[in-house]
């Protein structure tokens, strides 16, 4: 048996590094990658979610050309999602589930299109970022 000094000890271990993962996505830099095609000529990028944040949270990508976005949930617990909305693109995809979660599609228009993740606030904490789509 723990004794309960040795119990709070270990609470607030485990309770301080649960929360380290947990930072907010408000204070952290832009992280920008361009999409590179395969073979098959998809624009390809992989967008890790985390506690509160996308990385990388701009990408850039090129108008007419398929897309393909793998969404990895890496937050150990914590369900998210990727939504974007406009009236020439929308995007609504949960990543509840670990593993790679795909979501195609071809940007007709160039712009800058803000996504978010919509479960509970997240996108209040920071977890916004920009797809931009280039001619």
């Amino acid at each position: 048996m723990l004794s309960a000094i040795t119990r709070v000890v270990v609470c607030a271990v485990v309770g301080s590094a649960g929360l380290s993962g947990c930072a907010s996505g408000l204070s952290r830099q832009t992280v920008s990658v361009e999409a590179v095609r395969d073979a098959e000529g998809v624009q390809r990028v992989e967008i890790g979610l985390h506690s509160f944040y996308f990385e990388p949270n701009r990408i850039v990508v090129h108008a007419g050309q398929p897309v393909e976005l793998v969404l990895i949930n890496r937050s150990i617990l914590v369900p998210h999602n990727l939504t974007l909305v406009d009236s020439t693109l929308s995007i609504d995809r949960n990543v509840w589930a670990p593993g790679a979660h795909r979501v195609r599609f071809t940007p007709r228009a160039p712009g800058e299109y803000e996504f978010f993740c919509h479960v509970d606030h997240h996108a209040k904490k920071g977890m916004k970022g920009t797809l931009v789509v280039v001619p």
